[in-house]
């Protein structure tokens, strides 16, 4: 499973201060940090500062490239200009990710072409004008639209990542069951991956790892690809591991025992 740190994130508080600062330390110690733990890539999101996000996101890019060498990152931005600048300024020679469109035309026009155009794989929310979706059938519906518009434009099914939006189970009981069962149905579109932002399902609940790595379990047994988790958390970097082992995707535990010796078990 790909893991995408999602820690330098500006809802953060710390993460915040650090970019109003210019506090790059903090920041590169952040992003080295995840990787270590695991993450294929490292997730930057600073749409929640009062300054300005183009250039925000430009001195976060600049900053973690320069300071930690083949980083993959994702760029991750409800707003296109932010995203093409980010993308203007990555020179690392790592991989990227964009997160995200939804099935809203204007945002699959701005933003799909600068994915496509710089070989950048894509979220898709499963989501569009009327709202969230609440059952699984119609999250599919959503991905189908979304997977027949993109690839039409000539973007690569095997690029396209759809977070089918799990939901705090707190508030919505039966939203972590439609998500399990609307991963298989979107794969059945094809050469397609799906990915979910992780935590969300544990919100307003108490020792939320727990709630986290039986989830993400669960969802690696249904087809789950990716996911936007902190992999400092070991709870959840454990169940990964040993999930990945269980449905033979660990040729003889290879990364189950790599991570054993790492110290990234709990």
């Amino acid at each position: 499973m790909i893991i995408i740190g999602e820690r330098i994130n500006s809802t953060r508080q710390k993460i915040q201060d650090a970019i109003k600062a210019r506090n790059s330390s903090y920041i590169v110690k952040e992003a080295t940090a995840q990787l270590d733990a695991g993450a294929y890539y490292v997730d930057m999101n600073c749409a929640v500062t009062s300054g300005d996000e183009v250039q925000d996101i430009d001195w976060l890019v600049s900053v973690i490239q320069s300071n930690v060498r083949g980083v993959s990152l994702c760029i991750d931005s409800p707003n296109y200009r932010a995203i093409e600048r980010a993308l203007k300024v990555y020179n690392g020679g790592g991989k990227l990710m964009i997160n995200s469109i939804t099935g809203d035309e204007e945002r699959i026009k701005t933003i799909m072409p600068l994915a496509r155009d710089n070989n950048a794989k894509l979220i898709a929310l499963t989501m569009d004008e009327s709202g969230m979706p609440d059952t699984a059938e119609d999250r599919f519906k959503i991905a189908k639209k979304i997977f027949e518009r993109v690839t039409s434009d000539g973007f690569r099914a095997e690029d396209l990542y759809f977070d089918p939006l799990v939901r705090p189970i707190a508030t919505e009981p039966k939203q972590a069951y439609e998500f399990l069962r609307s991963v298989p149905m979107i794969k059945s579109l094809g050469n397609v991956n799906t990915i979910c932002g992780l935590s969300n399902v544990s919100f307003g609940l108490p020792n939320r790892k727990v709630i986290n790595a039986a989830f993400v379990s669960m969802a690696a047994g249904a087809g789950l690809d990716a996911a936007i988790l902190d992999p400092t958390d070991k709870y959840v970097v454990s169940a990964i591991t040993a999930s990945m082992a269980l449905l033979c995707n660990d040729e003889y535990c290879a990364e189950y025992i790599k991570a054993f010796r790492e110290g990234r078990l709990v």
